[in-house]
């Protein structure tokens, strides 16, 4: 059984409907949370949650997240390509798909959980925004700007009941980063339901003491 460490507090899982997402609501249903799950299409039969509620938002609408707990998997991926090479549309879009939505999360979850005094934001960056070398730039630097992000806001809430960390991937085992490497030794990849882990701990009660954090995994 559960320890139900989420039991009558509300969980809004931002790109529900991706693999991370869809592995990270699970989990916390299992422990009791009252699931929101919010992408830009409601997810598929097979990635929807009994009991759970599913939003078609585009975060870059400004939506408006609950007041508990808000996690954040929204995000893209770009390729390595070289500098010489940067496509100015890749750069802006990756800006766009991993800064840009994390920081209209961040406006929005902080502006409730400030008016309640208490809550746990937890996104989500890559290892690729520090271990630079084989990454491409417009992907590397959107993901440093979540730990920025993250350092920020942290500091802008501390000595309130509201935390906000990261957790920060180096691979995660789902369907889309199969077909982007074919040939990788998939089974020693992270597994969804070891990697969510460490997102129940930073969502919880008892993560109280943590904030600014870069938990990586």
């Amino acid at each position: 059984m559960p320890d139900g460490r989420f039991a009558g507090r509300t969980v809004m899982v931002f790109g529900a409907a991706g693999a991370l997402g869809a592995g990270l609501a699970a989990a916390f249903a299992a422990e009791g949370a009252a699931l929101i799950g919010v992408d830009r299409s409601t997810p598929a039969t097979d990635r929807r949650l009994e009991g759970a509620r599913y939003h078609a938002v585009d975060v870059l609408d400004n939506g408006a997240p609950p007041p508990w707990a808000v996690v954040n998997t929204v995000g893209g991926f770009a390729p390595y390509a070289a500098l010489t090479d940067l496509d100015p549309a890749v750069l802006t879009g990756q800006l766009e798909l991993n800064l840009l939505t994390a920081a209209l999360v961040t406006k929005h979850a902080l502006r409730h959980m400030k008016a309640v005094g208490r809550g746990r934001l937890v996104h989500t960056a890559s290892r690729a925004a520090t271990v630079t070398r084989g990454q491409g730039f417009a992907y590397s630097v959107s993901k440093l700007g979540v730990l920025h992000l993250v350092t920020m806001a942290a500091d802008e809430v501390r000595g309130t009941g509201i935390t906000v960390n990261c957790v920060v991937p180096s691979i995660i085992d789902t369907p889309a980063n199969r077909r982007a490497m074919p040939d990788a030794d998939h089974a020693s990849w992270p597994q969804i339901p070891d990697v969510a882990q460490a997102y129940l701990f930073l969502a919880s009660p008892g993560a109280h003491l943590v904030s600014g954090a870069a938990v990586p995994v």
